[in-house]
């Protein structure tokens, strides 16, 4: 496992270089694609923006955060104007299958999922594409694929200045609970809701 993912990082270098030659430009334009089509997530450009001394990173945080949303959007339209097809040729006939799933996970989590998918590790424009495929609210998507995000960007930001490598090393971990832990809560307060209905009925 450590092999593989050693390979495709080497794989990945000669990409994130390029975009970190363009600096916060970069940032912002791989974010954005990263979000609707592209395959590689602007995590390890942003950690080397950072780590090459990027005077404010929060300020990087703030332009993926936008980049990233404006992407989403992107990849909402790519969903709802294009529909299956169009999404099936720009991300291969493979994705058929992740759609699938991320269409029962709007269908399980509502509005809920775009926050889940924008903060976690699960890949991120699955998520947008299928917003558009299943005609998801506009505002409320872009007001979830925000807040995911920001939060998700900023959080690594803030624990990266604290703590550094050994936040790198864990942040995929760290998301990837948090997400667990919004599911949990979901789970709670929906429990409640229906147990607060039922007792106004009877």
């Amino acid at each position: 496992m450590h092999e593989l993912k050693q390979q495709i990082l080497n794989l990945c270098e000669p990409i994130v270089n390029w975009f970190a030659s363009l600096g916060e430009l970069g940032l912002f334009f791989l974010a954005f694609i990263e979000s609707s089509f592209f395959p590689i997530p602007p995590d390890l450009l942003y950690i080397t923006l950072i780590l090459k001394g990027a005077t404010n990173p929060y300020a990087l945080a703030l332009i993926a955060s936008v980049g990233s949303t404006l992407g989403a959007i992107f990849g909402y339209a790519l969903g709802y104007w294009g529909g299956r097809p169009l999404i099936q040729k720009i991300l291969g006939a493979k994705i058929e299958a992740s759609l699938t799933k991320a269409e029962n996970f709007f269908k399980e989590y509502g509005s809920l999922a775009m926050f889940i998918a924008a903060f976690t590790p699960i890949p991120f424009k699955v998520f947008t594409v299928t917003g558009g495929l299943c005609k998801m609210n506009l505002f409320t998507f872009t007001l979830y694929s925000l807040f995911g995000r920001a939060g998700r960007f900023f959080l690594f930001t803030f624990l990266f200045v604290q703590y550094g490598n050994i936040i790198t090393e864990n942040f995929v971990k760290i998301t990837l609970y948090s997400g667990i832990v919004v599911i949990f809560a979901f789970f709670i307060w929906k429990f409640n809701k229906k147990k607060l209905k039922a007792k106004q009925i009877s």
